[in-house]
């Protein structure tokens, strides 16, 4: 077994900082510890915990969380030594299935969130370090779509450069240095916010460019229907609005799947 995740789960732990409990705006993991969120600690545990149980979570079973629950599930110990700890830390910041579907996205493979023996396949044809660089670049683009960019946009911009700078430092087999513990009060945690796809609404969904269009049309549609009069045109317009309706409900599906 590698021993990458020995070298750098002290230096993520570092990023990740200690106890946080932001607005929902900005970080959408909600009270986190350790880089554990109070959602996750409880899917660990089996059972609802309290406040109190996020803030003395210890670093021991913290670590268990990580190398169960993200490095395991990207298969860190089967990637290239760099390329691991980079898609590892965008699992623990992003989710596992977000952090593959990045990897796949610039590996032109199919994208389905699972790191199998065609995404790994596709690695191993590839040099670690191009794709390195690559991944830290479309995953800055990634945090960019997001709601909360706004208000962690230079601890994420520093996290991913951190990251990138340490990972093509462990391709050259270079054991990485402890970096220096965030400062919550100078970057108000920016660096361990989660970078997380936040539910689509339906009013964001129908805002979007694709939702506009079907509006345009749906209007057009019911002011031709009710120039009319009589069952016709009244069943025409029963029809519209289901059809309408279903339209919507796609979008707003397509939209929170993208």
């Amino acid at each position: 077994m590698k021993d990458t995740f020995r070298l750098i789960i002290l230096d993520l732990l570092n990023i990740e900082g200690g106890f946080a409990n932001r607005s929902r705006k900005a970080d959408p993991g909600g009270p986190t510890n350790l880089g554990i969120t109070k959602r996750t600690l409880e899917a660990w545990r089996g059972r609802a915990v309290s406040m109190e149980e996020v803030k003395c979570l210890g670093r021991e079973e913290a670590l268990k969380i990580y190398r169960a629950q993200y490095w395991d599930t990207v298969r860190g110990d089967e990637l290239p030594r760099g390329l691991d700890f980079a898609v590892f830390d965008c699992a623990v910041n992003s989710g596992p299935v977000r952090a593959v579907k990045i990897l796949q996205k610039i590996l032109k493979v199919k994208v389905d969130g699972v790191l199998g023996v065609l995404t790994l396949a596709a690695v191993k044809a590839h040099s670690a370090t191009v794709l390195i660089n690559l991944f830290s670049v479309a995953r800055l683009e990634f945090m960019k779509r997001l709601r909360n960019w706004p208000y962690n946009k230079n601890g994420w911009s520093r996290r991913v450069r951190h990251v990138q700078e340490r990972s093509l430092e462990l391709v050259n087999n270079a054991i990485i240095k402890r970096a220096p513990t965030p400062n919550p009060e100078q970057h108000k945690n920016e660096e361990g916010a989660k970078a997380v796809d936040e539910e689509t609404s339906a009013l964001s969904a129908w805002l979007s460019p694709d939702g506009i269009t079907k509006g345009a049309m749906a209007a057009s549609g019911f002011s031709g229907i009710l120039a009319g009069s009589g069952p016709v045109q009244w069943g025409f317009a029963i029809a519209l609005v289901l059809s309408v309706g279903v339209a919507g409900w796609l979008l707003i599906n397509k939209e929170r799947a993208a």
